[in-house]
């Protein structure tokens, strides 16, 4: 069973052609990352609460 860490490398090569460049887990947990959760956070949080749910 492979590690996360290098799941996470195989993924990365995986979507370098199409992304443009390597997505890794310092850009993930760097300012610019959590800024993406969060903003993806609330805008799952406003669909759930359109949709009802809340």
């Amino acid at each position: 069973m492979k590690s996360i860490g290098a799941m996470e490398d195989n993924l990365a090569e995986k979507a370098e052609p199409v992304l443009g460049f390597k997505p890794s887990s310092k850009f993930k947990r760097g300012p610019i990352g959590i800024l993406i959760y969060v903003v993806c956070g609330i805008l799952a949080f406003f669909s759930l609460r359109s949709a009802g749910v809340f």
